[in-house]
């Protein structure tokens, strides 16, 4: 069994286009809108049979609420999700918020606990690659499983805990870590391979200059796509 697992894609279609993997099936850990200029083509790519559970920028377009983001970024998603509302049917809109915040499922024999953010809160709390091995080793001991599947962060890692293997994916669409590559993983007999790919960044970033939204707006989601960091200031 050979499981691709992807996560905040945040509407950038190039990014998602670019992971050609061979899998059996796919898990999703949310984000797929916000932020990017293609939440309806990124969507449709998910149209097909898959395991997901709803991000916490899934969760905002859904039911129009806060999303609870990091406070650089806050300004983008709300600048964007006005966006998201536009061009996105109420069929699509719903489907974002129709899956649970948490999956639990078998692979390969492994019992796997997939959420998007972090066990303690599945939907908003931040997981770090610094964090402390007491901070990992709390948050592991609430899953029964011997692999946790987590997103959010946008900066991929893996670390054992405990017996437990904690894998942050990364981001496909908006990686912060430094390495503006797509970030996912790829799990196969039971093991877990953290992947990076290149995609062709200007385009997305000339996609994200053609949003009707303010030139300092576009600028730094251009900005964050190139470098996979932080918004200037």
């Amino acid at each position: 069994m050979r499981t691709l697992v992807i996560s905040d894609i945040h509407a950038n279609i190039d990014a998602l286009d670019a992971i050609d993997e061979k899998c059996d099936q796919i898990i999703c850990l949310g984000d797929i809108v916000d932020y990017g200029p293609e939440p309806i083509a990124c969507i449709e790519w998910l149209q097909q049979p898959m395991m997901r559970v709803r991000g916490n920028h899934d969760n905002a377009v859904a039911f129009r609420i806060d999303c609870g983001c990091g406070e650089a970024f806050r300004h983008l998603s709300v600048e964007t999700r006005e966006y998201m509302w536009e061009v996105l049917s109420d069929v699509q809109t719903a489907w974002l918020g129709e899956v649970e915040p948490l999956l639990e499922t078998r692979i390969d024999g492994k019992r796997i606990y997939a959420v998007h953010a972090a066990p303690s809160d599945p939907l908003f709390k931040y997981v770090p690659p610094e964090s402390t091995s007491e901070e990992l080793a709390g948050e592991a001991a609430l899953a029964d499983a011997e692999i946790i599947l987590m997103g959010h962060t946008h900066m991929p890692f893996m670390r054992e805990v405990g017996g437990k293997l904690m894998v942050n994916v990364g981001s496909v669409g908006q990686p912060r870590d430094g390495i503006p590559k797509a970030s996912y993983a790829v799990i196969e007999d039971g093991r877990v391979e953290l992947k990076r790919v290149d995609y062709d960044v200007e385009r997305a970033a000339a996609r994200v200059r053609e949003l009707p939204l303010d030139a300092l707006t576009r600028e730094q989601l251009i900005h964050i796509l190139r470098h996979a960091g932080q918004p200037p200031q």
